[in-house]
């Protein structure tokens, strides 16, 4: 059993969840053991449930830290005039760039969703459910027009596929020449164009 060791400066929480990170990079999520998180952490295995009940948690915890879950908004609106095409390309920008933020991650969790693994399978569920609702609940309160004729959770579906498709991209090398910021912006702002030609 390991010894506990006393917390770091940032806390015996975000201590965890940096090693859970860097284990799970270079063992996979499956090859991933609570045990071995223990081990790695310097607490005992009871410890580390006390802080993550299972690695399911673990994993939506790394999301979590990282703002990934947080209610969608948009944090850094274009400057001028704020019509709904700009307000939907802002907001599509912010997804993808905190995607990006998150990009190692992501990349890991797909790596082992394409491996079957069940735990990753269960957060990418989780993250898509999350990301749908709060999709469908930001176009039924800022941009119900988008939605006439098909509803907000077929709109959503659309937009979200768009984003997991700039990702695959991005991942892929085949985005564009600019920057990946660079390029998913202007990515969302066509986006945008074409659900908004008429403003």
């Amino acid at each position: 059993m390991a010894a506990e060791s006393a917390p770091p400066a940032g806390g015996q929480r975000q201590h965890i969840l940096d090693i859970a990170l860097s284990l799970m990079a270079t063992r996979g999520v499956a090859g991933t053991s609570m045990r071995d998180l223990a081990a790695a952490t310097g607490l005992n295995v009871a410890s580390l449930y006390h802080y993550f009940p299972s690695k399911q948690d673990l994993l939506v915890a790394v999301l979590a830290e990282r703002g990934f879950l947080d209610e969608i908004a948009v944090t850094a609106p274009t400057p001028g005039d704020r019509t709904p095409r700009v307000e939907l390309a802002d907001l599509l920008n912010e997804l993808v760039q905190s995607m990006l933020e998150v990009e190692d991650f992501i990349r890991l969790m797909l790596g082992e969703v394409m491996r079957n693994d069940e735990t990753a399978l269960n957060v990418g569920h989780e993250l898509i459910e999350g990301t749908q609702q709060s999709l469908e609940q930001w176009i039924a309160d800022e941009q119900p027009n988008l939605a006439e004729g098909t509803g907000p959770d077929a709109v959503a579906r659309m937009l979200r596929a768009t984003l997991i498709g700039l990702f695959f991209e991005h991942v892929a090398g085949v985005l564009g020449p600019a920057s990946p910021s660079e390029e998913l912006r202007r990515r969302a702002e066509e986006v945008a164009a074409i659900l908004h030609r008429d403003t």
